[in-house]
C-alpha cells in the first residue's frame, strides 16, 4: 500500500473514531442534562391565592410553588414588602392575574420572569347573548362598563374616591404622598377641603369643585387650607414622597375629598400627621371601612374572569405552556406529566361547568337576577344566563342611602322582581342591611366570594359555594354533594 493510501485510510478511521466518540460524549452530556432537570425542581411564586391554587394543580410535584398573598389579605390593597419583593425577584417565574386585579403588580408585569394569566392575557368567553354555553365564540379581553365610577386612568368627571371627616384643632398638619413600588399612583391628584360636619351634605359642592377648571396648583411643601376651590396636588417625581402643609385656621370638623384613596400613597407611614408626628385618623369616612367600592374599580377591564370555568381553562393553558418552557425538550417524562395534569384539571373544570348549568336550570327563569354591591359576577352571569346588577350603579359613589337615589334603587328591585340581595361579607354591610329593610328583599343567608378563594377550599369549592348560595336563594335546588365530589378531585391535584 502506498504512503498516500495509508494516510488516507488512517484519516478516515480517525474521523470515524472522532464522530463515534462525539456521539457518545453528546449522549452522556444530554443524558446528564436531562437527569439534572428532572432532579432539580423549579421555584415558582403565584401572587393571588386562586392563581397559586391553579399553578399547584398543574406544576410538577417536584416544583416548589409559593403563594405570595395570604387568603386573609385583599389583593387590591397589596403593598409589596421587602420579604415579598425578595420572593418575587428570586423566583424562576411569577404568575399573577395582573395589575387589573392586583394594582401593585403593575411594576412587575414587564419583568422577564413574570407571567400574567388574567383578563389582559386571555381571550375570555363571549356570552353576550346570555345564551349559556351553546356558543363559545372567543374575542379579545372583555371590557366591563364602570362608567359610574371609572378607574384611576380615567376618573369620572368630578368624582371623588374617598372623603374623610376629621376633628382638627387650630394649627399645622402634614399630608404626605409616597411612591409605592417605585411610583406614585398618579402624577397628580385633586383634593377639596371643606369646613363641615356633614359628608353627605357636602358631596355636591365637593364634586362641583373637583369638576371645575378654576383650581389651585400646589407642589411639594405647598400649603393647603379649607377653600371653595379644589387643589391640584403635583407629586415630585424626583422624591420618594411629596408632602403638603395643611393649615387649619380654627378648631372644628373638616372634610377632605380626594380623587384617590389616600391609602394608595402609603408605603412607610400614615398619610396624615400632626406637628408631633402622630397619626391623625378620620372620625368618619366614605366609603366606610370594609365597604370600599374602590376595590372593584379596575379602569375598564373586569378582572374576575375565573367565575366562568372556561376562562380558568384558558388560564391553565397559559400556565402549562410557561411551565414547559422550563423543561428540557429531552425530558419527555416531565413534559408528559404536565400535559396529564393539565388534562385532568381541564376535565374537572368542564365537569364544574356542566354541574353549574344543571344547578341553575332549577331556578325559575324570572328569578335569575343577581344583585350585589359590586358587579363582580359579570362573567358568571354571562356564562350561565343571569342578569347581574351592581347596586353602586344606582347608589353612586356614596356608601349611604340618600333620598335622591334610594327611590331609583327600590324601583329597580321591584321591577326586576329581585328575590335576594347577595352580601360579599358576613355580617352584611350596613348599606345592604338598610336597603334590604327598606325594600323587603331578603339578604342571602351566605355571602358570595367574588375576589378569589374562601378561607378554606380551592378553585372548585368557591364556585360550588357561590353557585349553591345563588341557586338556593333564588328558588332553585342545589345538589352540593355532587359539587363536593368535584372539589375533592381537585384537591388531589393541588395538594
Amino acid at each position: 500500500m502506498s504512503i498516500f493510501k495509508r494516510l488516507l485510510t488512517n484519516k478516515k478511521g480517525s474521523s470515524k473514531s472522532i464522530i463515534k466518540n462525539s456521539v457518545v460524549a453528546g449522549t452522556i452530556i444530554f443524558s446528564g442534562f436531562g437527569q439534572d432537570v428532572m432532579a432539580k425542581g423549579k421555584s415558582y411564586v403565584a401572587v393571588e391565592p386562586l392563581v397559586c391554587d391553579l399553578v399547584k394543580s398543574i406544576a410538577l410535584p417536584s416544583d416548589e410553588v409559593k403563594c405570595l398573598v395570604d387568603r386573609k389579605q385583599d389583593v387590591h390593597d397589596l403593598k409589596i414588602n421587602p420579604r415579598q419583593a425578595q420572593l418575587l425577584n428570586s423566583a424562576d417565574k411569577v404568575f399573577t392575574l395582573g395589575k387589573e386585579m392586583t394594582p401593585s403588580m403593575r411594576n412587575w408585569e414587564n419583568k422577564k420572569n413574570t407571567v400574567v394569566v388574567g383578563v389582559s392575557a386571555i381571550d375570555v368567553d363571549d356570552h353576550s347573548d346570555h345564551g349559556g354555553h351553546d356558543d363559545h365564540s372567543e374575542h379579545s379581553a372583555k371590557v366591563d362598563d364602570h362608567s359610574d365610577h371609572g378607574g384611576h386612568d380615567d376618573h369620572a368627571k368630578g368624582a371623588f374616591e374617598w372623603a374623610g371627616k376629621f376633628q382638627l384643632s387650630k394649627g399645622s398638619y402634614k399630608w404626605s404622598f409616597e411612591k409605592v413600588d417605585g411610583e406614585y399612583a398618579d402624577p397628580a391628584m385633586k383634593m377639596v377641603i371643606l369646613k363641615s360636619n356633614d359628608i353627605e351634605g357636602s358631596e355636591d359642592l365637593a364634586k362641583e369643585l373637583l369638576e371645575s377648571k378654576d383650581s389651585i396648583s400646589r407642589k411639594n411643601e405647598g400649603t393647603l387650607i379649607a377653600s371653595n376651590k379644589a387643589f391640584v396636588l403635583n407629586f415630585d417625581q424626583r422624591k420618594e414622597s411629596t408632602v403638603f402643609n395643611v393649615d387649619i385656621k380654627e378648631d372644628g370638623q373638616y372634610i377632605f375629598f380626594t380623587e384617590h384613596m389616600p391609602f394608595e400613597f402609603e408605603a412607610t407611614q400614615h398619610f396624615f400627621k400632626d406637628v408631633s408626628n402622630s397619626d391623625v385618623e378620620p372620625i368618619a369616612q366614605v366609603p366606610d371601612e370594609g365597604e370600599g367600592h374602590h376595590h372593584h374599580d379596575h379602569g375598564g377591564l373586569d378582572p374576575h374572569v375565573w367565575h366562568d370555568p372556561h376562562n380558568i381553562i384558558k388560564m391553565g393553558d397559559l400556565i402549562s405552556k410557561s411551565l414547559k418552557k422550563d423543561i428540557s425538550v429531552f425530558n419527555r417524562g416531565d413534559r408528559k406529566l404536565i400535559n396529564e395534569r393539565l388534562e385532568k384539571a381541564d376535565s374537572l373544570l368542564e365537569g364544574l361547568d356542566s354541574w353549574i348549568i344543571e344547578q341553575v336550570s332549577s331556578i325559575p327563569e324570572e328569578n335569575r337576577v343577581i344583585v350585589s354591591k359590586h358587579k363582580a359576577l359579570g362573567y358568571y352571569g354571562d356564562a350561565f344566563g343571569f342578569e347581574t346588577i351592581s347596586l353602586l350603579d344606582f347608589l353612586g359613589d356614596s356608601s349611604s342611602l340618600r333620598p335622591d337615589n334610594i327611590s331609583s334603587t327600590l324601583k329597580m328591585l321591584d321591577e326586576e322582581k329581585v328575590q335576594a340581595i347577595f352580601p360579599e361579607q358576613i355580617p352584611a354591610s350596613k348599606l345592604l342591611r338598610n336597603l334590604s329593610r327598606q325594600s323587603s328583599v331578603p339578604l342571602a343567608s351566605n355571602q358570595i366570594f367574588v375576589d378569589g378563594l374562601m378561607m378554606d377550599g380551592n378553585t372548585v369549592s368557591v364556585a360550588v359555594h357561590n353557585t349553591c348560595t345563588i341557586v338556593n336563594s333564588l328558588g332553585g335546588s342545589c345538589d352540593k354533594e355532587s359539587g363536593s365530589n368535584l372539589e375533592s378531585e381537585w384537591y388531589k391535584l393541588s395538594d
